[in-house]
């Protein structure tokens, strides 16, 4: 075997590579880049390219977003009366208890799709030693007031001339079984204090501001050491009044409780009232009383800064629920408004007033009497 010199294996294996990497090198150079590579001189010069860029004189800026007007619903209906056939027919025999959701189940989702949702309970909730009883001196079980928030209402009047039948403690305890059961009651107050705040409610970025009279306690003088017990329909009281809620809120509701019993067209009087209180701040009045519908109005107000606006009055709703059986009494209205506030100039507009006819539908069952609001006119 001839003579191997030792080293030379590396120092061929390291010309051999360095040959290599130099071939890898010049072939590398003459293939095209991808588009996205950028080598460091590239990359900076783009980087100062960028930052000496002239600023645009005329940038481009985003287009305004117009947002739509928010909308907001509110209904009302009238006389939620509780009679003696309607007491006893909510009574379980078998568990000494009362429920009254039948009266409401058929129309309860339009009640509950209502941003905000009133009605005027025409009876007191004094308790059970007060005892039950139906016209004329009303006291009803508190399962009542479980049957409207259960229908989804959320205020609920309490001024009318109903509300002494059980005296001061009667409408005093009325007021504490609705609010345990988180619903607002509008025109009685336990205390001046109360009596001065307005009830204010939101929907949708809208606010209401609720107030309520009524014309009169059935001759039952209100105590002279509560005169803030229940809202009485005075002029000036309820000018002061609106102007206070215009202060707090976008839109003023005025709940009346007046006019004549069982008359189908509104006095020269409600008429009266109305147009005042319309002109002075109130955006919509609902009422009730003669427990038959009377038609509504429209109105056309020219505000201080000379736009013409109109605004609606429902003279009388009629009776939500009763047992009575005059011509007529049967009948009532759910009233929907639709109002709108139009984001440049925060003033909201009634847009819509729906009325939606209801019945009581009254039959027997299981040998008693039942009651349920139905939707249309009475067959």
């Amino acid at each position: 075997m001839g003579n191997r010199r030792r080293g030379s294996y590396p120092l061929i294996i390291g010309f051999t590579a360095l040959v290599v990497v130099c071939c890898i090198f010049i072939c590398s150079c003459a293939f095209d880049k991808p588009t996205n590579w950028l080598t460091v001189e590239q990359s900076e010069t783009t980087s100062t390219n960028v930052s000496n860029e002239e600023p645009d004189s005329n940038p481009e800026l985003p287009e305004e977003v117009n947002l739509p007007n928010p909308t907001a619903t509110f209904l009302a209906v009238g006389d939620v009366m509780m009679h003696d056939g309607q007491i006893w027919a909510g009574y379980d025999e078998a568990t000494d208890t009362f429920d009254y959701w039948e009266f409401f189940h058929v129309v309860k989702d339009e009640i509950a799709a209502a941003d905000i949702a009133m009605a005027n309970l025409e009876t007191t909730l004094a308790g059970k030693e007060q005892k039950y009883t139906g016209y004329p001196m009303f006291n009803s079980p508190d399962e009542i007031a479980d049957a409207l928030k259960d229908a989804g209402f959320d205020i609920i009047v309490t001024s009318n001339n109903h509300t002494l039948d059980r005296g001061a403690k009667g409408a005093l305890r009325t007021i504490q079984v609705l609010e345990e059961r988180d619903l607002s009651p509008l025109g009685t107050y336990e205390s001046e204090e109360e009596r001065e705040q307005i009830l204010i409610k939101e929907a949708n970025g809208i606010s209401f501001a609720f107030l309520s009279y009524t014309y009169g306690t059935n001759g039952i003088p209100i105590p002279k050491d509560m005169p803030y017990l229940v809202n009485l329909i005075d002029e000036d009281l309820i000018l002061r009044d609106i102007k206070k809620a215009q202060s707090q809120a976008d839109v003023v509701v005025v709940y009346l409780h007046f006019g004549e019993e069982y008359q189908r067209t509104p006095s020269k009087d409600q008429r009266k009232l109305a147009h005042l209180l319309l002109k002075n701040g109130a955006n919509f009045i609902v009422a009730s009383h003669p427990h038959v519908i009377q038609p509504g109005e429209w109105m056309e107000v020219e505000l201080p800064d000379g736009e013409i606006i109109k605004k609606y009055v429902a003279y009388s709703m009629g009776n939500f629920i009763s047992a009575q059986r005059f011509p007529y009494t049967e009948e009532g209205l759910m009233v929907k408004f639709t109002l709108e506030k139009d984001l440049k100039t925060d003033r909201v507009y009634l847009v819509e007033v729906e009325e939606i006819d209801t019945w009581v539908d009254k039959f027997v069952r299981d040998g008693k009497m039942r009651y349920v609001v139905r939707f249309g006119k009475k067959p």
